[in-house]
């Protein structure tokens, strides 16, 4: 049975990308390839239960088909997963130990020593490590602590922190174990920083710091371990929602703002000024702009931070057809007109008043912010906010996101 690197460094995937698309079979979606349902490596189909999961897959194959694959991508992790992995018989268990015992923080939980992976005194680096490494392990304390809590366990002489890991990581999903497979080998990030991520332990940015701390991943590689681990959370986000088009503000609002979901009170007003501000309709452009270069989202204008109505009447527009005007202005102009396809906007009434769903899909090419007074910038989504990337690190997101060779 392979494992995740064996069977993404062999993946590839062929069919014509102008006849592909996606409709509903039974209870799930799946995607065909003009009349005919698409397969996976191994001849398996494409179909699952959330359209937000298979938009993703069908984007990923219209950026990589024919081409090498993203191997985070939602494409390889669905298919690794339909094609190989099998709960009864997991694979990574296989390789357990190995990656438990080498995991530095299986080692300082258990013996109290520092991994040997970690930078040096004389390292520039070396204040960036210690400080990011002491919140760690202080996370990784509480997380402990916590699946003392859960988990009854027998009386042993043995530190209790490896077995905890262990049971913790049998309870998981078959999609979230997936996920910890594929950060652990293409990462080389072992268990307890990826099963932590999956688990809402710890945050992306802390994952990503982790890993350059403790100089299993070079700060130069930054950006690339960022975009998968980007990819990752949206896959295992995507599978758990339904699809967002369509909904209604109460559907959307009831979940709150994470990755693929932000609220703004208005489009241009200034509550507190009482006045037009650009600095307030660069934060929709912003969040729009960040949903089209991570893998697409929903923005809510018309809602407060804590999800109660504004509505778009504060903007102070003449009427509804003037709102939406204005806001495709702003999107054509400082965003692009050829990124229309992917954004759809809609008006809902809620409370008695307006609130404008503004519904994007993952682009497949970068899209820059260039408004007036601002620099130029590209965000990406990192939880429930939108990033801005600088130069290199934008320069090597496109390379690993968007890249066609």
């Amino acid at each position: 049975m392979k494992t995740f690197k064996e069977y993404s460094d062999s993946f590839i995937i062929t069919c014509n990308t102008e006849m592909l698309d996606f409709g509903t079979k039974d209870i799930e979606y799946c995607i065909y390839e003009g009349s005919r349902p698409l397969l996976t490596p191994y001849g398996n189909v494409f179909s699952h239960p959330s359209e937000n999961l298979i938009r993703l897959i069908v984007t990923d194959i219209q950026l990589y088909s024919g081409l090498p694959m993203q191997m985070l991508s939602s494409l390889v992790l669905y298919s690794y997963k339909k094609d190989v992995f099998n709960n009864n018989d997991d694979p990574f268990l296989r390789l357990w130990e190995n990656q438990l015992y080498t995991d530095p923080f299986v080692r300082f939980k258990t013996s109290g020593k520092a991994s040997n992976q970690l930078i040096d005194q004389d390292d520039p680096l070396f204040n960036f490590a210690i400080t990011n490494l002491t919140s760690l392990m202080g996370k990784v304390n509480d997380f402990s602590e916590k699946m003392i809590s859960e988990i009854i366990m027998e009386e042993s002489d043995l530190h209790p922190f490896p077995e905890l890991i262990k049971l913790r990581y049998t309870c998981l999903s078959s999609d979230q174990k997936v996920a910890v497979q594929a950060m652990s080998s293409i990462h080389d990030a072992c268990i307890v920083l990826p099963l932590m991520l999956v688990l809402g332990e710890i945050s992306q940015m802390e994952y990503v710091r982790g890993l350059i701390s403790l100089k299993i991943q070079s700060k130069e590689q930054y950006s690339e371990v960022l975009t998968g681990v980007v990819l990752v959370k949206t896959y295992l986000d995507s599978i758990i929602q339904k699809s967002a088009q369509g909904k209604t503000p109460s559907a959307l609002i009831k979940n709150g703002e994470s990755e693929t979901v932000e609220f703004k009170s208005t489009l241009r007003w200034d509550i507190r000024a009482g006045k037009t501000n650009p600095a307030i309709e660069r934060a929709c452009l912003k969040t729009i702009s960040a949903f089209l270069n991570t893998y697409g989202g929903n923005l809510l204008i018309g809602v407060r931070d804590d999800g109660s109505i504004e509505g778009i009447e504060t903007d102070k527009f003449a009427n509804d057809d003037k709102f939406l005007l204005h806001l495709w202005t702003l999107i054509r102009n400082y965003i692009g007109s050829d990124f229309s396809p992917y954004i759809r906007s809609k008006l809902d009434k809620m409370e008695e008043k307006t609130v404008c769903i503004v519904d994007c899909l993952p682009s497949s090419r970068p899209a820059f912010l260039r408004q007036p007074g601002y620099d130029e910038e590209m965000y990406i989504r990192v939880g429930p906010s939108s990033n801005a990337l600088d130069i290199s690190e934008a320069l090597k997101y496109i390379e690993h996101r968007f890249r066609k060779q």
